[in-house]
């Protein structure tokens, strides 16, 4: 069973619980849309290209819960508090600048080709994709959020 997210304090966390029922309305929109294209398939011998092409615009707004990716922890497991401090610190500048990159290329592509429509459904490319941005821009949000936090806060404990 889901249990529903911690309630956040800050505007960013607020916007970021949003953005976890949004999730979990796409992941209920993939399963359900990918069912009745087996069944369009399997039943009725008909396919629409349009359900393969919402499930993926769902797939593309699925936006992932905070602490559910694949961590690797084998460098920080067994590293002191500053060390992880610093590590921490890393990691999330290391995370905004990707994502400046990110949307800064992606805007210059949609400059392009914003307007030109997806086949199935003819949604234009700036509209696809625009979960993927929102989130994208969520988490240069909380990466530099982190990433302040981290840099105001001293390490706890000493070396190892």
């Amino acid at each position: 069973m889901i249990t529903p997210p911690a309630p956040r304090a800050s505007l960013i966390g607020k916007t970021a619980q949003a953005c976890e029922y949004v999730s979990l309305a796409s992941l209920a929109a993939i399963a359900t849309l990918i069912f009745a294209q087996i069944l369009l398939r399997n039943f009725a011998s008909a396919a629409y290209a349009g359900i393969e092409e919402l499930a993926r615009f769902s797939h593309i707004t699925l936006l992932f819960r905070e602490g559910l990716h694949v961590n690797i922890d084998l460098l920080t497991q067994h590293a002191g508090p500053r060390l992880k401090w610093v590590l921490d610190a890393l990691a999330a500048l290391l995370t905004v600048v990707y994502c400046l990159f990110f949307l800064v290329s992606e805007y210059q592509f949609m400059a392009k080709n914003g307007s030109v429509p997806s086949p199935g459904l003819g949604i234009p490319n700036i509209v696809f994709f625009a979960g993927a941005y929102l989130g994208m821009a969520l988490l240069l949000l909380t990466a530099a959020e982190k990433f302040l936090q981290r840099v105001k806060s001293q390490p706890k404990g000493g070396d190892r």
